[in-house]
């Protein structure tokens, strides 16, 4: 698209109203937001939708952990797979990137390959725990999400889980001279990582994890995620 087909179809969308129901600003730019919201939506990947809070992912994760203690076949099966990712995903020390290092013309691939090295070596993690996290906030989206319980906009939902996923490894950070220094990773880095993150809890774990059948001790028959509701309901979270 040329220049100037491309600055009046800026015009044009610009007397239009931002797509956030209730909002009366005028779009930004091509997009379909106004100027707060649209940066709201590169950042979180929504401009409505509310962040899972910590509680309530440690009672997903605590799902999985119980579920996969009850079949040792199949968790031996998804360690197994788990730890031939990780060898695939391990990176150098020198892909590490420091605040200094990102700048506008740097590719967005490079700037998350440099966070996933950030990840590894300097904050000490493992690409098993962003797999994990994944399909933490995968049950997560199907209670809080896709009842409307978080807001959100429907046709946002790729884009808020892949920005979540890929939000857990944080931005560009160092200590220099006991001072640490830090600059904010974008949406879009976050979103190029928690594709990947998201693709692999699918493969590895099953894209029906959730609806994975499972029996109460005293006897009741449900799914995981019907499961891990009432763990919410006891701890107050839905």
């Amino acid at each position: 698209m040329s220049t100037q087909r491309l600055r009046c179809r800026q015009i044009v969308n610009e007397t239009k109203p931002c797509d956030v129901p209730g909002c009366d600003h005028q779009r930004s730019g091509v997009g379909r937001y106004c100027r707060s919201h649209r940066d709201v939506a590169s950042k979180r990947g929504d401009p409505l939708a509310r962040l899972p809070s910590r509680n309530e992912l440690a009672i997903f994760k605590h799902a999985i952990g119980v579920y996969l203690a009850t079949d040792p076949a199949l968790a031996k099966r998804i360690s197994a797979d788990l730890g031939a990712l990780e060898r695939t995903k391990a990176l150098p020390p020198s892909f590490c990137l420091s605040p200094a290092d990102i700048h506008r013309k740097l590719p967005q691939v490079a700037k998350a390959t440099g966070l996933l090295a950030n990840w590894q070596h300097r904050e000490g993690k493992t690409y098993t725990e962003a797999v994990d996290n994944a399909l933490a906030l995968m049950g997560w989206m199907l209670v809080y999400y896709d009842s409307g319980l978080a807001g959100g906009i429907w046709r946002n939902r790729e884009a808020f889980l892949r920005t979540r996923a890929g939000a857990l490894l944080g931005d560009f950070r160092k200590t220099i001279a006991g001072k640490p220094v830090s600059k904010e990773a974008s949406g879009a880095t976050h979103r190029h990582l928690g594709k990947d993150f998201v693709h692999h809890a699918t493969t590895i774990y099953g894209a029906s994890f959730w609806s994975s059948p499972v029996t109460t001790q005293d006897g009741q028959d449900m799914t995981l995620l019907d499961y891990t509701k009432l763990a919410l309901k006891a701890a107050k979270l839905l």
